[in-house]
């Protein structure tokens, strides 16, 4: 098939200054105003404005501010919020600890010196068999009363494991009318969290304590303390900084909405470091102390789930303080 070329339309720049529905578009175009007094009114108000020097027209963008006041108010906030949580917990986990509590256990009666249903069996039995089995129940009924209550304690204890799974201890005593009274104490155990959180300010106090342990272990962990000891620096730069270029900048409207606009920005920069911290926690680490007195959260290693689970809500909010200034920015 052969292909149809299309001459294209060269622009010209004198186009710009002819009309729509006059030149461009020419047809019929209908009265502008319903009369000639409503037309005469808004001559004279052009005149009026043009007296006064006026060259643009009303609601016109470009003499809006380009930082209003409320974006102002919302990233001064968001900079004193941010050097705020530093003092707000940015770590946090359990430490869990085992307690023991002993109680008693309700006494039970069980007869001894018999075997349970003896009689019916006996019953059903042939004469020798019987004997045989008489003999058998005389030697049971013989046995020491010891052995017969360590016996009862043993099954007893062997239930109360099996169900409560925990120790016990079992005395048994003998009546008159041959049932021992068995007695248990149990020992439960139960393990309690007990919760630990530390700011940003206090982990940095700390690390005359921690700091060997955690520039020995593997060096994913050495990286990521470093990058996070400078992730709390630039918290407070940022948001000094910003509070500056805000009410310090010079110049008029659209020479510090440039400012702030460039300023603002460099906010990025923390949500940066933090998805830098979490692509080198998948390469993992091992520590170089023993964690089983630690809190629960380190694990045996380190790696991408230790990381999310230790920060907490302070550093989160630090980080959305972060994204909004930079969003701000880029609305500029």
């Amino acid at each position: 098939m052969a292909e149809k070329s299309e001459k294209k339309k060269e622009f010209s720049p004198d186009d710009r200054f002819r009309f729509i529905g006059f030149e461009v578009f020419p047809g019929k175009v209908g009265d502008l105003f319903k009369s000639d007094k409503e037309k005469e009114q808004w001559v004279e108000k052009v005149k009026a404005k043009k007296e006064k020097g006026g060259i643009l027209r009303e609601r016109c963008t470009l003499t809006e501010e380009r930082v209003a006041g409320y974006e102002k108010i919302v990233m001064t906030i968001t900079s004193v919020l941010l050097v705020a949580t530093l003092f707000l917990p940015w770590f946090s986990g359990y430490k869990e600890t085992t307690v023991e509590s002993v109680g008693n256990v309700p006494a039970v009666e069980e007869p001894v010196g018999t075997l349970p249903g003896d009689s019916a069996m006996m019953a059903g039995l042939p004469g020798d068999t019987m004997a045989a089995a008489g003999t058998a129940g005389d030697t049971v009924a013989g046995g020491t009363e010891g052995e017969m209550a360590a016996t009862s304690a043993e099954n007893l204890e062997g239930l109360e494991r099996e169900r409560q799974g925990v120790a016990t201890e079992i005395v048994g005593e003998k009546d008159e009318a041959g049932f021992a009274s068995i007695a248990a104490t149990r020992v439960r155990k139960e393990v309690k969290r007990e919760p630990v959180s530390v700011s940003a300010i206090g982990a940095i106090a700390s690390l005359g304590d921690f700091g060997d342990k955690i520039f020995s272990s593997g060096i994913v962990v050495i990286i990521t303390a470093i990058i996070m000891m400078l992730y709390m620096l630039f918290a407070i730069a940022m948001a000094v900084y910003t509070l500056y270029i805000l009410y310090g900048s010079k110049g008029d409207s659209d020479q510090k909405a440039l400012q702030i606009k460039k300023a603002v920005r460099y906010n990025w920069a923390g949500l940066a470091i933090w998805g830098v911290m979490l692509l080198i926690s998948f390469f993992g680490a091992d520590y170089s102390f023993d964690t089983s007195d630690a809190i629960v959260q380190l694990g045996g290693s380190y790696g991408p789930g230790t990381f999310l689970s230790l920060l907490s809500f302070g550093f989160y909010i630090s980080l959305a303080c972060f994204i909004m200034n930079a969003v701000k920015g880029s609305e500029i």
